[in-house]
């Protein structure tokens, strides 16, 4: 088991995807499949990995970008999209429009593509700003993993989060100020099964702690496998 582990630790480590491997004649065709104008993009990752068993590799792209709108809270949109290739063109596989889903207040999206389960597939670990709260802080995220019956978000929450500022706006136990660290490391030698996360947490119910106090968390990702 020890071994097994630190072989694909050794393999995640090294599968972890940023924007650097991203090609640009890929991210023009993400905006030209998205219909948005490269002026119009504050920032973007594209990155070329299998998110799908077989050996083809899929496009998986998260753009923040202006929408044209004039509003507050739709001025900006986070978009994350996975595209299989066939020929040359991008075909959509997954679609997700996170301005939509949260009431607008998004943006700052980022994306990495981590295998989390040693299987050579990678799990989708999206982070984006959700500014709904003008005395809130808080970076949401999500990982997601692919089943036979398609993608499917195994755990939503925050990386980032501050309420210490919101005194009239949160209850006093949610006035905490905390960072979340995904743990890959740990989760790996699970083969996937448990998602852990080392937390630092900075203040509680708005009082900040004499030293940061870090906890480990564990959350449900996938049922066990069968041998």
């Amino acid at each position: 088991m020890r071994r097994w582990a630190s072989r694909v630790v050794a393999a995640a480590l090294v599968a972890v995807a940023f924007v650097g491997a991203a090609r640009a004649e890929s991210a023009g065709e993400v905006r030209e499949m998205l219909g948005i104008g490269s002026k119009d993009v504050l920032s973007g990752s594209v990155l070329t990995a299998r998110v799908l068993p077989g050996d083809a590799k899929q496009v998986v792209a998260v753009t923040t970008y202006f929408t044209g709108k004039r509003g507050e809270a739709d001025a900006v949109n986070v978009r994350l999209d996975v595209f299989r290739r066939e020929g040359e063109r991008l075909v959509s596989l997954y679609a997700r429009d996170l301005g939509a889903e949260n009431g607008g207040y998004v943006g700052r999206g980022e994306v990495e593509l981590v295998d989390l389960d040693g299987d050579q597939v990678n799990e989708i670990v999206i982070t984006y700003d959700d500014a709904r709260s003008p005395v809130v802080s808080r970076r949401a995220a999500e990982v997601i993993v692919r089943e036979p019956s398609g993608f499917r978000v195994a755990w939503s929450g925050e990386t980032e989060y501050d309420a210490t500022r919101a005194a009239r706006d949160v209850p006093s136990e949610r006035r905490d100020r905390f960072v979340r660290t995904l743990d890959v490391a740990s989760t790996l030698k699970t083969r996937g099964v448990t998602l852990f996360f080392r937390k630092k947490v900075i203040a509680v119910a708005g009082e900040r702690l004499p030293e940061p106090k870090e906890v480990v968390e564990t959350f449900p990702l996938r049922t066990a496998p069968e041998f």
